[in-house]
C-alpha cells in the first residue's frame, strides 16, 4: 500500500471512528458505563485493529511510556490551567447542567465512574493521538514539542479538527477550548512519543469539571 493510500485509508477510519463515537448508542448522562466502553471500543480496540490489518506498527502508534518526565510536567501544568478554567466555567449555568448528571454519576459509585472515564479516554486519546496523529505524521525521530515539518503539521491540524468538531453540543467555551487542548494536547504526545501524558490529563480534567460541578451545586 502506497503512503497515499494507507493516510487516506487512516484518515477516512479516523472520520468513520469519529462519528461513531459522537453517534453513541449509549447516553453518556444515562448510560454512563455503556458510553464509556463503546467509546473505547470505537477509540481504542477498532483502530488498533486497523492499524495492524493495514501493518502500522504498534510501538510507533503511541503505545508507549515516552518520555515521563516531560509528560508529568505537562499533566500537572494542564491540571493547574484547567483547574482555573473549571473554577469560572462550574458557575456557568450551561456547564452546570451539563455536567449535573455525569456529577451524579460520579457520586453514586466513584470507583466505577472512574475506572470508566480511564477506559474512554484511553480510547478517545488513541483515536486523536496515537492513531492519527502518529498514523499520519509517522514516527517522531527527535524530541520536539514544536514540528519542524508540513506533514506533521498537517496530522496535528487533521487530529485537532476531528476532536474539536467531537465536542459539538458541550459548552460554548468548552467546545472552542478544544481546538486549542486538541493541538496542546497532540503536540504533548509528539514531545513525549506517547499518548500516556495525554489520556492522563483529559482523564483528570474531565473529572475534575464533573467534582467542580458536584460541589458548587451541593448534590
Amino acid at each position: 500500500m502506497s503512503n497515499f493510500a494507507k493516510s487516506s485509508a487512516i484518515a477516512l477510519v479516523g472520520i468513520l471512528l469519529t462519528l461513531a463515537c459522537y453517534f453513541a448508542p449509549y447516553n453518556q448522562h444515562t448510560h454512563w458505563v455503556q458510553w464509556s466502553l463503546w467509546g473505547f471500543f470505537c477509540g481504542f480496540l477498532l483502530p488498533l485493529s486497523v492499524a495492524i490489518a493495514t501493518g502500522l506498527p504498534i510501538k510507533d502508534l503511541g503505545l508507549t511510556i515516552g518520555d515521563w518526565k516531560f509528560g508529568a510536567a505537562s499533566v500537572l501544568l494542564g491540571l493547574a490551567v484547567m483547574f482555573g478554567f473549571g473554577t469560572w466555567a462550574s458557575l456557568q449555568p450551561d456547564f452546570q447542567d451539563y455536567y449535573l448528571t455525569i456529577a451524579l454519576q460520579h457520586k453514586s459509585s466513584p470507583v466505577s465512574f472512574w475506572l470508566s472515564l480511564l477506559f474512554y479516554m484511553v480510547g478517545w486519546e488513541f483515536l486523536f493521538r496515537g492513531f492519527l496523529l502518529f498514523g499520519l505524521a509517522g514516527k517522531p525521530t527527535k524530541a520536539e514539542l514544536l514540528p519542524r515539518t508540513p506533514k506533521v503539521w498537517s496530522a496535528v491540524g487533521f487530529s485537532t479538527l476531528l476532536f474539536g468538531l467531537s465536542h459539538w453540543g458541550k459548552p460554548l467555551p468548552e467546545l472552542a477550548g478544544s481546538f486549542i487542548a486538541g493541538a496542546i494536547l497532540c503536540l504533548i504526545a509528539w514531545r513525549t512519543h506517547s499518548c500516556l501524558a495525554p489520556i492522563l490529563l483529559h482523564t483528570l480534567v474531565f473529572g475534575m469539571f464533573a467534582l467542580m460541578v458536584q460541589f458548587r451545586i451541593g448534590v
